[in-house]
């Protein structure tokens, strides 16, 4: 839809960052039927990632979009370990996780280099702030987010049905 296109408001729809992950997936697993909620993570995200994907392959000088597409291998490696606790005893789980594996081969040629730099700090208004200069550097290509959105889409629509 229109919402799409705007990529300030895809930001905010879209990509968790790996705090939100892990604050989700808390949230989730303490309530009580945890495999559900797991479905119900994996089935957004996928979501998230099919919406990000097609406007990304229709915005290719987009980089931030693609840099998010990039970065969301962290994210998968995340949900993969998730899956892999309940593969033994839940189905659904298991061949998500197989799914999740060939995602995982296209992602593996993404390469995201992270440059560690000291923090500093400066006083703003009579208050320190620490800067993270810290940086990452995420290499993908237009090919490699051809293959994660057809993949991404095939695993939704198996997820949807």
């Amino acid at each position: 839809g229109r919402l799409a296109t705007n990529s300030k408001n895809l930001d905010s729809l879209l990509l968790i960052t790996t705090q939100n992950f892990n604050n989700i997936n808390h949230y989730l697993q303490t309530q009580s039927r945890a495999n559900l909620s797991v479905l119900l993570l994996v089935g957004g995200w996928l979501e998230a990632m099919h919406i990000t994907c097609n406007v990304a392959a229709s915005n290719p000088e987009n980089k931030v979009l693609q840099e998010k597409i990039g970065e969301q291998k962290v994210i998968l490696e995340n949900i993969k370990l998730l899956l892999s606790f309940y593969k033994d005893t839940d189905e659904n789980m298991a061949s998500l996780l197989t799914d999740m594996e060939e995602l995982k081969k296209v992602y593996d040629k993404v390469n995201i280099t992270y440059t560690y730099k000291e923090s500093t700090f400066e006083i703003v208004d009579g208050v320190m702030v620490i800067k993270d200069n810290s940086s990452s550097t995420i290499e993908i290509t237009h090919d490699d987010i051809n293959n994660i959105k057809s993949i991404a889409s095939s695993i939704r629509s198996k997820v949807i049905s």
